[in-house]
């Protein structure tokens, strides 16, 4: 009896993981087969599934259209954006750790709030800000506004670990003559590498993907792919095949950092620190 119902738990566990697999890869699959697809076929209902492909959708994307401005700079904005996410919010989360009183948790439990605070409620007053001093349509006020709304949560990210290291390791640097930024710099961060990849792969992919602060921050000069992208989602018609192939080309760059990163994001936090 136990056999027959192991048996059935089996089962169940692969239909669902089976279920689970076709959900994550439908979109990617239609999206791809979309982009190489003429505009005709893209449109037919139901879709087609047997198809000569063709790259002519990339082709004007490439030659006929904005989308190399588009691409830079959404990488522009996402690096820089990023770039201070992770050096400010990497301090910040070293400032909690050295409060050793329950202040320093609370503070970055605290930054949580920063989160979950809508991005259509700070947009206006972000937008009012950047125009009186002259930045509206440039890359700052874009890289600015992403840095500003992803702070919080990737200093709390950080914290959290900072939070869990031995508190031997900062002792013994410290008796060993190493000064705060030392410690930081030679001691906790070659530990702490997971978690800041993490934090990156996190505000850069929210950065890539951003489209509120993007638009309305931005001019024709500095749109993001992502703006790029709702150019061709008009209201009565949507040109699903230069869509399928815009968004193909964003994937790229977010997969890339990923696969590149991923050996820190398995390794433990912090194996062999403390022995003893």
């Amino acid at each position: 009896m136990r056999q027959k119902v192991a048996w059935y738990w089996t089962v169940l566990e692969r239909v669902l993981l089976i279920l689970a697999l076709i959900f994550a890869v439908a979109p990617v699959l239609i999206i791809l087969t979309n982009s190489l697809k003429t505009g005709v076929e893209a449109f037919q209902i139901p879709p087609s599934l047997i198809f000569t492909p063709t790259l002519e959708n990339y082709q004007y994307l490439l030659e006929n259209d904005n989308f190399g401005r588009y691409f830079i700079n959404s990488a522009i904005i996402a690096i820089s954006s990023t770039a201070i996410v992770i050096t400010f919010g990497t301090l910040a989360a070293y400032g909690l750790r050295l409060f050793r009183s329950r202040m320093g948790r609370r503070i970055s439990n605290l930054l949580l709030v920063g989160r979950t605070v809508p991005t259509i409620t700070i947009l206006i007053p972000m937008y009012v800000l950047f125009n009186r001093a002259g930045l509206t349509g440039s890359h700052i006020a874009v890289i600015l506004a992403h840095a500003a709304s992803t702070m919080p949560f990737i200093t709390w990210l950080i914290a959290g670990f900072m939070q869990d290291l031995p508190e031997e390791l900062i002792d013994a640097a410290t008796v060993d003559g190493c000064g705060r930024m030392q410690t930081l710099w030679h001691i906790l961060f070659p530990i702490l590498k997971p978690a800041i990849v993490s934090a990156l792969i996190l505000a850069m992919q929210y950065s890539w993907n951003e489209f509120l602060f993007s638009q309305s921050l931005t001019n024709m000069s500095t749109y993001t792919i992502t703006v790029g992208v709702a150019r061709y989602t008009g209201g009565m018609v949507v040109n699903y095949g230069r869509v399928g192939a815009v968004a193909c080309i964003s994937f790229v760059p977010i997969m890339l950092v990923g696969f590149f990163t991923q050996k820190y994001l398995v390794s433990g936090m912090t194996a062999g620190a403390v022995k003893g």
